[in-house]
């Protein structure tokens, strides 16, 4: 009688746990490496940048001005627009009219270029910039802006 009660029960046996245990922990394992992944990776995304802000700065006004003036005067480290402000780098800060605007600058330099579309000429100031303490830790850009050409 006592085996016919024991066969009759259902219940969990020796094996039938190890097997829930090893499959349990092969998830936990796998959970576990996704998820590493996950935040490592969301860190350098949702972190931003050192010094993207003093960038953001610089573009700030220099976009407003840009799509305000057809003209401009430009040299390695200044920016003249005709008859508007003028940019100038110098002391590793670039000012807006003597007014400072963005500061751990590295490098900036500026140029200037026509580019010709249906016989309209359109000049392109390159700003290419450097911001940062060091070479090792900086944001690199070198972005192109078209004067106001109508």
């Amino acid at each position: 009688m006592f085996q016919d009660i024991v066969k009759c029960e259902k219940g969990i046996t020796m094996t039938s746990l190890v097997i829930y245990m090893v499959v349990f922990i092969m998830v936990i394992g796998v959970l576990t490496t996704i998820s590493t992944f996950f935040y490592s990776n969301i860190d350098e995304v949702v972190d931003p940048p050192k010094y993207a802000y003093e960038f953001n700065k610089f573009a700030m006004f220099f976009c407003v001005d840009i799509k305000n003036y057809n003209n401009a005067v430009v040299t390695a480290n200044s920016i003249e627009f005709e008859g508007g402000p003028t940019y100038l780098y110098q002391n590793n800060s670039i000012y807006r009219n003597e007014v400072l605007i963005a500061e751990n600058i590295i490098t900036c330099n500026f140029s200037l270029s026509k580019y010709t579309v249906s016989s309209v000429d359109k000049n392109i100031i390159n700003v290419y910039v450097q911001i940062g303490e060091n070479q090792n830790d900086c944001i690199t850009k070198s972005i192109d802006f078209t004067l106001k050409y109508w």
